[in-house]
């Protein structure tokens, strides 16, 4: 019986006629038990270099304009109560240009995502990361920027001395800056476009070394970190390297 009573039900007694005048059998009735409740199986977790496949194919599907996500509804949210299994980690720009389910034609539970403008990341950003990879076990992070960033333009015109650093953005722009450097000393035909670049690639590289279970799990080979950049004309997404 369950507790005060409640839960599972007692078994009643029946009492049926037998064969013989005045024979009785008493007979008792199965104790009622709610059913276990049905935990839908965890997919299996993909390689690093499934994930990246399948982001890859799912760029080149909402390039096509297959989009999917005009079938994704409210139920796709059901066998998501026991839990998330993101295949990738994106690390974007907050951009409203820039939305990686969109992108990488990926629904609920697909995507662990982290924007701010810029992309780039700092301690709250990076326990996220760790989060992802440690806890949810997620096998891939993508550090994407995007041509035509406002941040990394931001940090240009800071190089140039076109405009004073604004105290309110300088956490936004200061780590963008050696990014800009870099393209200014570059042969790029366009630098501008090699800023966003090398901002994606070492606020990857970074991230590599920048915890030990990340670098643990690069190690052991169930971890990949890329950067890529999102062309803002065409909804491309390239990834670097």
């Amino acid at each position: 019986m369950g507790f005060f009573g409640f839960g599972k039900k007692a078994p009643r007694a029946v009492t049926v006629l037998g064969d013989a005048p005045g024979e009785t059998t008493t007979l008792e009735r199965p104790v009622e038990t709610a059913p276990e409740p049905v935990v839908p199986p965890t997919p299996p977790r993909p390689t690093p270099e499934e994930a990246l496949a399948e982001l890859r194919a799912g760029n080149e599907a909402f390039l096509r304009g297959e989009n999917n996500l005009g079938h994704v509804t409210v139920g796709d949210l059901d066998p998501l109560q026991q839990g998330q299994n993101p295949i990738a980690t994106i690390v974007g720009c907050a951009d409203s240009r820039t939305p990686p389910t969109i992108l990488f034609n990926q629904g609920f539970g697909r995507l662990f995502s982290i924007r701010v403008a810029g992309n780039t990341v700092d301690r709250r950003g990076l326990a996220s990361i760790v989060y992802a990879v440690k806890h949810l076990k997620c096998p891939l992070v993508v550090v994407m920027g995007h041509t035509g960033c406002g941040a990394v333009a931001a940090a240009e015109a800071i190089v140039d001395g076109v405009v004073p650093l604004d105290p309110s953005l300088e956490e936004m722009i200061v780590p963008i800056i050696p990014a800009v450097l870099d393209a200014r000393r570059s042969d790029a035909a366009d630098v501008a476009v090699r800023a966003v670049e090398e901002n994606a690639r070492r606020v990857a590289e970074k991230l590599k070394i920048a915890d030990a279970s990340l670098a643990d799990a690069l190690e052991a080979g169930t971890l990949r970190i890329v950067a890529a950049v999102k062309q803002m004309q065409s909804g491309e997404v390239v990834f670097l390297d």
